[in-house]
């Protein structure tokens, strides 16, 4: 099987958890993976330790290596079509790419985000005369694109992480865009039990920024009974803004903002809860949440879903594996999670069963790297 390279723009880190659990799951199947990344996270999950030791960064390499200077004419073209980022500073970081993936011999390069990252892989693809592939997945895609049409035509295919955004890019591409939705590591979840007693309302877990909708999500507590109680948890420039929004609202006493965690945390502590709340929106910008992970760990931990009709969500949950609501309907909200918080538990025991039979059907990690193993061993 080949050998891949893969191309992260900042690994490892704590939010992005999706790349480790993909870089293990390609590794089960047999594949040989070198990670490299042009910066490391300060923050990351225990899990990606490992890989963070062998990940190669680009500044590793040397500065100016002229190795494969001589195959630029591969790759002119596409520097020629670059606006984000000028000729001789990516031709330089795709050299230095190009000098590590030779040395580590790298049969393909697999880029995650369709910005520098996906660039360079491109750019030393060339040089090298190897297949290369990429991943889009939200901000990269849909708030601010850089040189989007250009990649499309240069990469060998492209994987989207919704059916949404497959359609969307197949329409400006010739070359095959693959549906591969992020996944979960299914060794990491138990069966799910009958023994179930959350002891507190509701939970979020996600960046604080605009597109996960928190400032509606205080606002549909306010309209909750007084008892009624949410951890969010996660870090992000929103939480001054937020804190203050909880106060002036009246529910600083029931919010509890519990800052950053590693994923284990949310394995040890998802049967507290009786819901994970997860009001995504569409940012100003246009940034938006993309198949979100945090809804497909809950359906595998048993944590019944209260979100919006986010596309991601609505492919997630297919309106019967969870409870939706209009994006930025704050009165919706409160009803749901009103609702919902007097359901018996006895009643819920339908929809977490289902809910965790679909995620463990279509969406595990090791189910969607033998979708992309099947297409980088094509090449």
């Amino acid at each position: 099987m080949k050998k891949i390279g893969y191309v992260i723009p900042v690994f490892p880190t704590l939010s992005e958890t999706f790349v480790g659990v993909e870089i293990r799951a390609m590794k089960a199947l047999g594949h040989s993976v070198q990670p490299y990344a042009f910066s490391p996270g300060q923050y990351f999950q225990p899990a990606d330790e490992e890989l963070k030791q062998h990940c190669r960064y680009l500044s590793s390499a040397p500065k100016y290596p002229i190795t494969a200077l001589g195959n630029v004419f591969r790759c002119h073209g596409f520097l020629k079509q670059q606006r984000g980022f000028s000729y001789l500073s990516l031709l330089r970081q795709g050299l230095q790419l190009a000098h590590l993936a030779k040395k580590d011999n790298c049969e393909h390069l697999h880029a995650h985000f369709a910005w520098h990252s996906t660039a360079t892989a491109i750019v030393a693809a060339k040089l090298l005369n190897i297949p290369v592939s990429f991943v889009g997945h939200g901000a990269d895609i849909y708030a601010t694109p850089q040189d989007i049409s250009s990649k499309l035509q240069a990469a060998d295919f492209i994987c989207a992480v919704t059916k949404e955004m497959q359609i969307e890019l197949q329409a400006a591409t010739e070359r095959p865009v693959l549906h591969i939705p992020c996944g979960i590591d299914s060794t990491q979840y138990p069966p799910l039990t009958s023994d179930w007693h959350p002891k507190k309302d509701f939970l979020f877990i996600g960046r604080l920024v605009e597109k996960k909708g928190l400032d509606t999500l205080i606002t549909a507590l306010s309209q909750l009974p007084p008892d009624s109680s949410l951890d969010i948890v996660g870090d992000g420039p929103l939480l001054p803004q937020l804190q203050q929004q909880a106060h002036q609202q009246g529910v600083a006493s029931q919010v509890h903002f519990l800052g950053r965690k590693e994923a284990a945390w949310y394995r040890q502590h998802a049967n507290d809860y009786k819901a994970l709340v997860a009001p995504f929106t569409i940012a100003p910008n246009g940034d938006k949440d993309t198949g979100p992970l945090v809804i497909k760990e809950a359906m595998a931990l048993g944590l019944p879903v209260i979100t919006t009709d986010l596309a991601g969500c609505n492919e997630i949950l297919e309106n019967q594996y969870g409870h939706q609501v209009p994006m930025n309907d704050h009165m919706a909200l409160a009803q749901a999670m009103a609702a919902h918080r007097l359901e018996p538990v006895t009643k819920l025991t339908e929809l977490r069963e289902k809910a965790f039979n679909r995620v463990m059907e279509h969406f595990t990690a090791l189910s969607q790297a033998k979708r992309l193993s099947a297409q980088v061993d094509a090449l």
